[in-house]
């Protein structure tokens, strides 16, 4: 199977985001604000001050610092170094720009373990939090994370108490998304574990989550009553018996069954329920192997952002209806293995490639079009489906393999714009018993030579080749001793 192009896309962003501190020559340290306490209103008040590094590309990188603090009893904080008044607070804002230089990110363990530090506002612009930024800091609220952000490093707030939870005015709702943005690529390993009070997480569509990322959180615990999902990969499903199984949003990819005995990612409780439908989000980009392998669904329909349908996901199971987005591009190999109780499927005009086996030994399977816009069809596309009568291939298609063994085809008309049938893995007609007439037309010429050899070879039957006079179809069937019929089209053919 290929490989998910979204892990390329992460590991640029991380090569460009979290390794620009190890890559690129920094200036020395730069200050920004006043230090010490004045006094105001009645309160004492530190100003923030921020400490940062200029990059080659004349960037900053926010390396640490102090944020505002404003206390009530100047001696007792001073003495404690604690907030003891509900009118004491502390805030730390990382702006998007600093001095004039655009601040593009925040520096490994900048503040790790810092206890004055109430509140955090990232402002957008700021790329990326560095490993173990933020961690340890206990007193910190749920930060607002600005839009632009696009990675968070490993444990940048591992031990902090964010709750996922966050308050924020009308004015500053313009500015700030709030926690974790969409713009989001990558989240580190362990990133937010053991943040005792996070319960509450919308997770980004579209990024590469680790799956350690929220261990030991409350949010994960509750996730995992009935969903195992390490990052933004489904794990497993346990004691389900709701008849419309509902994939959390946020989810990008099931994972992988176990592939030896086709066995789902489910328990035994869940795998026994029948199910009207599975629901899945618009975050789910890939199906692993076997990963609802065995099930009986009456209803699948597949989301937009399945463009690539690959790996047995559905093997041995029993579907009624299969319904493809008009966004599935690619029916990969063995999409559909060994799936029953659909008697035809809608294949979109979107679609253009279906690979090798990916309807093999869909038993129910009776009828199927192949729309014109399907560039290449793999071979033994349809091997085994014993009850399959028709297949139809519209004008347009080009690349096509054979795979009808032990199908119930009677007749077989190649669309005019065929250039290409392959015979490799099949041997071309063998074993397909019922099989009486086939069409191919001239401008077929790149046809393999045992396309006929095998099945003219041990069944010796009265199949008849209609096609063009002085054709490559014409050659190969009176090499193979079979009838050629010409004829000028497909149309003509019985």
């Amino acid at each position: 199977m290929r490989k998910y192009r979204n892990y390329i896309l992460v590991a640029i962003t991380l090569c460009l985001l979290l390794g620009g501190d190890r890559m690129t020559c920094f200036a020395t340290d730069k200050q920004s604000g006043e230090e010490g306490f004045i006094q105001q209103d009645g309160m004492f008040v530190q100003y923030q001050k921020l400490t940062y590094k200029v990059n080659d590309n004349g960037e900053a990188v926010i390396t640490g610092g102090v944020p505002e603090i404003t206390v009530y009893d100047l001696q007792d904080y001073m003495e404690d170094l604690d907030f003891t008044s509900n009118s004491d607070k502390s805030e730390l804002v990382i702006p998007a720009t600093i001095d004039g230089y655009d601040v593009v990110g925040i520096a490994d363990r900048a503040f790790a373990y810092r206890q004055d530090i109430h509140s955090l506002q990232i402002e957008g612009g700021v790329r990326y939090i560095g490993a173990y930024a933020f961690a340890g800091c206990r007193h910190m609220s749920t930060p607002i994370l600005g839009e632009g952000l696009q990675a968070i490093g490993e444990g940048a707030f591992r031990d902090t108490l964010l709750s996922g939870d966050w308050e924020i005015s009308a004015y500053a709702y313009d500015e700030f998304n709030g926690f974790l943005p969409d713009s989001l690529m990558a989240i580190g390993r362990e990133a937010f574990a053991g943040c005792s009070n996070l319960e509450d997480i919308v997770l980004p569509p579209f990024a590469d989550i680790d799956p350690s990322a929220f261990e030991d959180t409350p949010w994960q615990e509750a996730r995992d009553e009935k969903f195992q999902i390490r990052g933004s990969c489904l794990e497993g499903i346990r004691d389900n018996t709701d008849p419309v199984l509902e994939i959390p949003y946020g989810v990008t990819r099931l994972e992988q069954g176990d592939t030896q005995s086709a066995r789902p990612i489910m328990d035994e409780i869940s795998r026994q329920t029948v199910y009207e439908e599975i629901i899945f989000p618009d975050t789910v980009v890939q199906l692993g192997d076997c990963c609802l392998a065995r099930l009986k669904i009456k209803r699948i329909e597949m989301p937009n952002s399945i463009k690539d349908i690959q790996g047995s996901a559905f093997m041995y199971g029993r579907v009624s209806e299969i319904i493809l987005s008009e966004k599935t591009e690619v029916i990969g190999e063995g999409a559909f293995y060994g799936v029953d109780g659909f008697e035809t499927i809608l294949i979109p005009s979107s679609v253009r490639t279906i690979e090798d086996l990916a309807f093999g030994e869909c038993w129910d399977l009776r009828r199927i079009i192949i729309p014109g816009t399907v560039e290449s069809i793999g071979e033994e596309v349809f091997f085994e489906c014993k009850n399959l009568m028709e297949v139809i291939y519209e004008e347009g298609i080009q690349e096509i393999g054979c795979g009808y063994k032990d199908t119930s085809i009677r007749r077989i008309q190649f669309p005019e714009s065929t250039v290409s049938i392959r015979a490799h893995r099949s041997g071309g007609f063998w074993c397909t018993p019922n099989l009486e007439r086939v069409y191919i037309p001239a401008g077929a010429t790149d046809l393999d030579d045992e396309l006929f050899f095998i099945r003219a070879k041990y069944l010796n039957d009265g199949l008849r080749v209609y096609g063009q006079k002085g054709s490559r179809a014409e050659e190969l069937a009176i090499q193979s001793g079979y009838e050629f019929v010409e004829v000028e089209n497909g149309d003509e053919m019985p």
